[in-house]
């Protein structure tokens, strides 16, 4: 697909993910154990022959830039096209970029210089194992200005009060947006993917940042619903919004389940992520490991169970691990006790220590906490 670019927006959101992006981007979030958020749009991206990509940054992207590096995972660090991370636009008074437009206004230059037709614009907080030529095919067959790709998330929740739903009808075509509605009319929500022409990318983004505008959905969909070709794309594959605390643990327990295992990791087509070349974990004699992902790395003394274990985290003996998330580099003491717990990375609990969260609100400890 050397007809199709693509833009990652590594849009933040410290509000709904509190102390998990205070210090880095949400697509930078450790997911599965192994995985960044923003591997899964990455690897979905060259899976589909994509090989010019650029990240729009926006707020605390130094862990990102440090996970992605030279693109080298991703097949991506070539001397023609390949992955460029983008910086993120300034406005006149030093100001951060307020949206998403300001962001790809940010990044015209890069869009002008490009040579490909089509611009594949996506966020980088979906986890989903997709490929993009058969929405392509679609937007070409239809001749629409904007191809939304969406999924039927098949019940009304919470989480589609935090999205964009929209309403299609018979041919495709989008009739109705919805952006954060209390009462939404249809399950279909979108996956923050949408496929434009290049060059009438750079006309949509010019006239809405001319008139103030900040908000891709708002200013851009919205306002064009009824004079442009707007058309939608139904994915039907597994999909994994992360918008919130709640989103990402219970997407992350997803990941336990072999049926979805298998179809994010287990696919023909890779999930791509930086390697660390880490040493096996090590088990000791009393560790007992129950449907759990373990990184490499770790030592496991204790017990764990239904749980996300990241590389290079130790787990002492007596120690209980259920239903939890501990990221890169924690260290579990003797005797603690942990349920329904999000540990970022490189966090201590000293021994004999017990926290206990609830599903739907789970604990967090906050990076480099000592407890």
């Amino acid at each position: 697909m050397r007809d199709m670019m693509g833009i990652v927006m590594s849009d933040n959101n410290e509000i709904r993910l509190n102390e998990l992006t205070q210090m880095r981007s949400i697509s930078a979030l450790p997911f599965g154990g192994r995985y960044r958020l923003i591997d899964f749009i990455l690897s979905n991206m060259v899976n589909s022959g994509i090989i010019n990509v650029g990240v729009a940054t926006h707020i605390n992207y130094s862990s990102l830039m440090d996970h992605i590096g030279s693109g080298a995972p991703w097949d991506l660090n070539r001397k023609i096209y390949g992955l460029f991370m983008l910086p993120p636009y300034v406005r006149g008074g030093g100001a951060i970029s307020a949206g998403n437009i300001d962001q790809l206004y940010g990044i015209l230059t890069f869009l002008r210089r490009s040579r490909q037709q089509y611009v594949l614009l996506a966020s980088g907080k979906i986890v989903c194992n997709m490929t993009f030529d058969d929405a392509l095919m679609a937007h070409i067959e239809k001749d629409a200005d904007i191809t939304v790709i969406y999924y039927d998330k098949k019940k009304k929740d919470e989480q589609l009060s935090r999205s964009t739903v929209y309403e299609v009808n018979s041919d495709g075509r989008i009739t109705g947006i919805e952006n954060e509605p209390h009462f939404p009319k249809t399950t279909l929500e979108g996956m923050d993917m949408y496929i434009v022409e290049r060059m009438k990318l750079i006309e949509l983004i010019e006239e809405a940042y001319a008139r103030g505008s900040h908000d891709f959905i708002r200013d851009i969909l919205l306002t064009k619903l009824s004079s442009a070709k707007i058309y939608g794309y139904e994915y039907k594959g597994f999909v994994g919004k992360v918008d919130s605390i709640r989103s990402y643990y219970e997407n992350s327990m997803k990941m336990l389940d072999i049926d979805v295992r298998k179809e994010i990791f287990g696919a023909k087509n890779r999930i791509y992520t930086k390697v660390k070349d880490q040493v096996p974990t090590q088990y000791g004699a009393e560790a007992t490991v129950s449907d759990s992902l373990v990184a490499d790395g770790c030592v496991i003394e204790g017990r764990v169970e239904n749980s996300i274990i990241s590389r290079g985290v130790h787990i002492g003996k007596g120690a209980v691990i259920k239903n939890s998330i501990v990221m890169q580099n924690s260290v579990i003491e003797e005797n603690c006790d942990i349920e329904n717990v999000i540990i970022d990375k490189e966090c201590t609990l000293r021994a004999s220590k017990r926290l206990v969260g609830q599903p739907n609100y789970p604990v967090i400890l906050p990076k480099r906490t000592l407890l």
